[in-house]
């Protein structure tokens, strides 16, 4: 897979929301100096001024507290999948068959859905309050080293003799004792946790990741070596035999052992350094926390707060999702800038994406065991605010996005046309007797999706600028 399309996956605001603190407030309506005026004298128009700005203080104060909670259970939900998928690749790395590789996969599908829904939350850089007590400065910050894309598979193992990447030598981090990047030796005899959370982005090459969900995802599924052709990466479970004879890599059977014992090891070290973000993570919204993103988050209700949130829903949805996750992909027909191109799992990232930008808006989010945990969003602080035509525009809005993207799901699900399928510009799909017809219509399932987002976002701007927020900003990608 190249990386040298995209960008990598940090968006810098391009705004610095502080400057505006306390644009969101309506103006508060306490009396003039005049400490001689009694509560008797007070006009009905001054009362009643008063209730309305105590009623605002109220929405803002629930609606970030939903947001918080929605955002503690996503990134539990997250953890938790996230302890399964530990498990299931311990037992396969243990016991290498096809059946524990299946389950290690189904693992790591179920844990990607939580965890998709939690990027809304990433774009919060330029806004959170400087605090050396808090153990995280950022999700954007944190979030390089959990779900950076996309990678150089080449620095991690075997890739194809076609590869072509920044990345091209043959030694790798599992299998070799130690690597060169450009000028720089490292040591890779003992596969940890801490190497690989040292080596991201080693050499200062962004595509240089060696951690999170996509790393797992290639040392599980492989490389996807059939273009825009049907199919996902096919590593065999050989590939973790540690058997005389039966370890393998891909076709190539192992003169000993050793590489894939290393390859176990790299699989439960990234599976353990993803655990241990996540943890941190989680810990960050737990409710009554001090010192924590959540209690910032709170403490800023009179300044940035809402401004993030609506920067955020944004952000993800033209700058990274409409952008650089799809239209990137879609203009030049490039797998290698699919998302989730290992596993061909993208149209359930797509979906998810998406969904948890519409959870912000509903102000609920659906947990893996399917409660429904928030309670308020920036739909009914709309209306509460007395904006419900911006409201109605967003939840239109809303609907589109999620008919557009129910599509490619289904499509991808039950059809098994998968993005990088789509993705195909008409000439590729020629070459796998894909007719022109047909290609302009999976493509069209794609290019529905952008739109969609983009129309979004236009809504979310405008809601914005309803309450208040001049100059949103919201990132527009590349």
């Amino acid at each position: 897979m190249t990386t040298t399309t995209v960008p990598n996956r940090k968006i810098l605001p391009t705004t610095l929301a502080v400057a505006l603190a306390g644009i969101l407030m309506l103006s508060g309506c306490s009396q003039q100096a005049d400490d001689t005026v009694s509560a008797d004298n007070q006009t009905e128009a001054q009362i009643q001024t008063t209730t309305l700005s105590n009623a605002e203080q109220a929405n803002i104060d629930r609606l970030l507290l939903s947001y918080s909670d929605m955002a503690h259970a996503a990134y539990k939900d997250s953890l938790d999948t996230a302890k399964v998928l530990q498990t299931a690749i311990n037992t396969y790395v243990d016991t290498p068959t096809e059946a524990n590789l299946e389950a290690a996969k189904a693992a790591y599908k179920a844990a990607r859905l939580p965890y998709s829904q939690t990027e809304v939350f990433r774009f919060d850089e330029g806004f959170v309050t400087a605090n050396d007590q808090r153990e995280l400065g950022s999700i954007d910050g944190w979030e390089g080293q959990v779900n950076a894309w996309p990678l150089d598979e080449a620095l991690i193992d075997y890739v194809s003799d076609s590869y072509e990447g920044e990345y091209n030598s043959k030694d790798n981090i599992i299998n070799s004792d130690s690597i060169s990047v450009g000028s720089l030796k490292q040591d890779t005899s003992t596969i940890t946790p801490k190497l690989l959370s040292q080596m991201s982005e080693i050499g200062g090459s962004e595509a240089n990741v060696t951690t999170g969900y996509h790393a797992i995802e290639f040392l599980l599924w492989g490389q996807d070596i059939n273009g825009v052709g049907e199919g996902a990466g096919m590593r065999p479970f050989s590939d973790y035999i540690t058997t005389d004879g039966q370890c393998t890599s891909g076709e190539t059977t192992n003169t000993d052992t050793t590489v894939c014992e290393r390859r176990g090891q790299y699989l439960q070290a990234a599976t353990q350094l993803l655990v241990d973000d996540l943890t941190a993570m989680e810990a960050q919204w737990q409710p009554e926390s001090k010192d924590t993103l959540r209690s910032d988050m709170i403490a800023r209700k009179n300044g940035n707060a809402i401004r993030q949130i609506m920067y955020q829903m944004g952000s993800l949805a033209l700058g990274e999702l409409a952008s650089q996750r799809m239209q990137v992909a879609f203009v030049t027909g490039s797998t290698e800038d699919e998302h989730d191109c290992f596993s061909d799992l993208t149209h359930l990232s797509y979906a998810n994406n998406a969904r948890g930008i519409q959870n912000i808006f509903n102000g609920s989010y659906k947990t893996v065991a399917g409660k429904s945990i928030g309670g308020y969003g920036i739909k009914q602080y709309l209306i509460d605010t007395e904006h419900k035509d911006a409201a109605d525009k967003l939840a239109a809005d809303f609907q589109q996005v999620e008919a557009a993207f129910n599509i490619i799901v289904e499509k991808a699900e039950k059809d098994g046309i998968k993005v990088d399928q789509m993705i195909a510009t008409v000439g590729q799909a020629s070459k796998n007797n894909i007719s022109s017809e047909e290609q302009n219509k999976r493509r069209g399932w794609i290019e529905n999706g952008i739109n969609s987002l983009q129309q979004l976002t236009d809504g979310i701007e405008n809601a914005a600028s309803a309450i208040g927020i001049d100059n949103l900003d919201a990132d527009t990608g590349s």
